[in-house]
């Protein structure tokens, strides 16, 4: 069993994640957030792959203390993230690390327990911003340029203020609630950051972009196509696209990453879709930009 930091008395790390049909990825996303937090909690979106039963069996070796299990897949960021964090918070949480299964803090962030001492710096009500890293059509090199993707600042970890709560839309909910009101601190610049696995594989990027749109066309059927299109532009625009060599360091630290994990095709969003393509019909989704995967007769 690894050697993990120990937090001070009365401070506490927790690491809020909600996974859905994560199989492949969930056993990195996992062991890499057990070189950080005290404690991890998942939260099963009613997969229908092995990712319950590989959680379940890593548990007891990588601080995973409490599993949340959905029975009936709906939906609800904000519902899920409001249940992580009261599951956190009732095994002593004081600070929430909270990522998706598809990202991971740079290696290099352990060093020094670089991170950690960040992490336990924040006073209550404060949050900690790091860049996240698009990783780009592979995790060899990473996007940096004048896009949305690039030098993009987000808060993944704060301290709790033992009131605050997630509100939202059902998708897109930010990783901290919205109602702190402490400092926002931040560990700039590209060296130590999020990495960001969504653009590895194109075609699961594609795939992803179209089930998101699809999905809001059936949630909200009031909502123009040209807005929902609008929202989603950005995902798959390479419009002066810039790239770099990803740094050995971001990696170096974690003898278990497998990068095959992250070039391999995903298929239960193109399956759902194309349910959504049989219960709805074609043309119901017609006008959103999701044409350029084939997706074959249905």
């Amino acid at each position: 069993m690894p050697t993990f930091a120990v937090s001070p008395r009365g401070a506490k790390i927790v690491a809020l994640v909600p996974a859905r049909n994560e199989g492949a990825k969930i056993a990195f996303c996992l062991r890499a957030l057990a070189c950080i937090a005290d404690a991890i909690v998942c939260l099963d979106d009613c997969s229908d792959d092995d990712t319950l039963a590989i959680v379940e069996s890593l548990a007891a070796e990588f601080r995973v203390e409490r599993i949340l299990r959905k029975t009936t897949w709906h939906r609800d960021e904000p519902g899920d993230r409001n249940a992580l964090l009261a599951a956190g918070r009732a095994l002593g949480g004081t600070h929430f690390v909270v990522i998706d299964a598809d990202e991971a803090f740079t290696a290099n962030c352990l060093e020094g327990e670089k991170l950690r001492h960040a992490i336990l710096s924040l006073s209550p009500g404060d949050q900690l911003a790091l860049t996240w890293i698009p990783l780009w059509r592979g995790v060899d090199r990473y996007r940096v340029d004048k896009s949305k993707w690039s030098n993009h600042g987000k808060s993944f970890v704060f301290c709790d203020d033992g009131r605050s709560a997630y509100a939202s839309g059902f998708i897109h909910t930010s990783r901290v609630p919205a109602t702190l009101r402490g400092r926002v601190l931040a560990i700039d610049g590209h060296m130590h950051g999020v990495l960001h696995f969504q653009f590895v594989n194109w075609r699961n990027l594609l795939v992803k972009q179209a089930w998101y749109r699809c999905l809001e066309r059936i949630r909200d059927p009031r909502k123009p196509a040209s807005a929902i299109n609008e929202i989603y532009a950005a995902s798959k625009d390479e419009t002066a696209l810039a790239l770099r060599p990803s740094p050995a360091q971001w990696f170096a630290a974690y003898p278990f990453f497998d990068k095959s994990v992250f070039d391999a095709q995903e298929t239960w969003r193109e399956a759902q879709v194309r349910g959504w393509f049989e219960q709805y019909g074609r043309a119901y989704f017609e006008a959103l930009d999701i044409w350029d995967v084939d997706w074959g007769k249905s």
